[in-house]
């Protein structure tokens, strides 16, 4: 028997993780990635087939391997949950292997239209990867623009400090310069939002990125929402921090976004994981039964033995139990489907409070997930990770050199 329960919500990671290696096998590194949609970009990986994660499906690229080098370079792979599968389609949006494109179906998340999301990672301009990507990018954003919305996530290797993502003092009223329409009646006037930026520093791929956004109309989540309002480093390095890593949406989707967040600085990545929440209307379909059984897997439950007899008989006759079931019985319920309701509540807490009384309560106990352990993995090298992110957090807030000092010491040490 299947019903029906709309999701509200639909969560969009992104995260260059500097290479994949064994973090698969890390259970924190499994507990960042479970968002609906997860992007992990520098994955220095070939084929995936070997990185899988239960209850997801993947979306990859992968950067062909030179020959005398020892590992890939780039690499994108994109963790899907199974359940949205339907919604999503990897499309052929471009040749470059720094960008991969996914359209959501408008029908499936119950969008107004269909978003289409791109997953890149743009090479530092002397990279001998760089391929002119803000220009191909910006063609790629004009042909899907034109059949839905646009989200784009990840690593961008562009500083914008505190410059605008918009047109300021844009207005229409050139139209009534000398009684000519300069411009035409459908404009829309960008929309002034102010941003905030811990990194005050722009560079020329930033200048791109900030063309790029008043051309196509997107607008930088990062530093305008609950989660990243003051807009956190997203990178960090020996020789100082920057915001390198963002989330791009257009203009018109903004009222859709509920929270964008910048994560952590830990042991795993140099650079921190942001993370998306959008407004959706997924109806899901699923298994009554299951359904009722794993909620019920984790109530209390009632232990009888018959030496218990004797106080059953007494809970049954003393007056607040009395008096529940003889207000049961004087209950007049309705004959439809709210009266029902109502009188397998009523009799369903008269049946739990008698058996409060009665009987031994056990509680199941959730299962946890069997955790991974290395080989080498000691308590030792557990304690230095805790270390680390206990300093990543600190020096998200207040970022200073005596404490990113020690934070590259101990990565060093393991």
């Amino acid at each position: 028997m299947g019903t029906h329960e709309n999701k509200r919500y639909l969560t969009i990671s992104a995260w260059n993780v500097r290479g994949l290696g064994d973090k698969i096998q890390d259970d924190f590194f499994i507990d960042k990635i479970q968002s609906d949609i997860n992007i992990l970009l520098e994955t220095w990986k070939g084929e995936c087939k070997d990185y899988k994660i239960s209850n997801y499906n993947t979306f990859s690229k992968i950067r062909k391997k030179k020959k005398k080098a020892r590992r890939h370079s780039g690499g994108i792979i994109v963790y899907y949950k199974k359940e949205i599968a339907k919604g999503i389609t990897n499309i052929n949006g471009t040749k470059s292997q720094n960008r991969l494109w996914l359209k959501l179906e408008k029908e499936f998340f119950g969008f107004k239209e269909d978003l289409y999301l791109c997953a890149l990672y743009i090479p530092p301009i002397n990279s001998n990867y760089f391929e002119n990507d803000y220009s191909f990018l910006e063609n790629e954003i004009s042909t899907f623009a034109r059949q839905g919305k646009i989200l784009l996530m990840g690593d961008m290797n562009a500083r914008t400090g505190k410059c605008p993502d918009f047109i300021t003092g844009d207005s229409c009223q050139i139209n009534n310069f000398d009684a000519k329409n300069l411009i035409p009646n459908y404009y829309e006037v960008d929309t002034e939002i102010s941003r905030n930026n811990q990194d005050n520093v722009t560079n020329v791929q930033g200048k791109s990125l900030l063309e790029l956004c008043i051309a196509s109309r997107l607008r930088i989540l990062n530093g305008r929402f609950i989660g990243d309002s003051l807009g956190y480093y997203t990178y960090m390095s020996i020789n100082g921090y920057s915001a390198v890593d963002y989330a791009l949406i257009s203009e018109s989707l903004l009222s859709s976004v509920k929270y964008f967040k910048t994560d952590d600085f830990t042991y795993l990545s140099d650079h921190v994981q942001i993370q998306l929440t959008l407004n959706c209307n997924i109806k899901q379909t699923f298994d009554l039964k299951s359904h009722i059984e794993k909620k019920w897997k984790y109530l209390k439950r009632y232990k009888w033995t018959e030496n218990l007899h004797n106080l059953l008989l007494k809970a049954l006759m003393s007056e607040h139990i009395k008096n529940d079931i003889m207000k049961f019985e004087l209950n007049e319920y309705q004959e439809n489907q709210k009266g029902v309701d109502g009188a397998t509540e009523n009799l369903t807490n008269i049946f739990e409070n008698i058996s409060d009384i009665t009987c031994k309560i056990t509680k199941r106990i959730k299962s946890k997930r069997k955790k991974y352990r290395q080989e080498w993995s000691d308590n030792c090298v557990y304690e230095t990770k805790k270390e680390i992110n206990r300093i990543g957090n600190k020096l998200k807030k207040c970022p200073n050199n005596q404490l990113k000092q020690k934070y590259f010491e101990l990565l060093k040490s393991f």
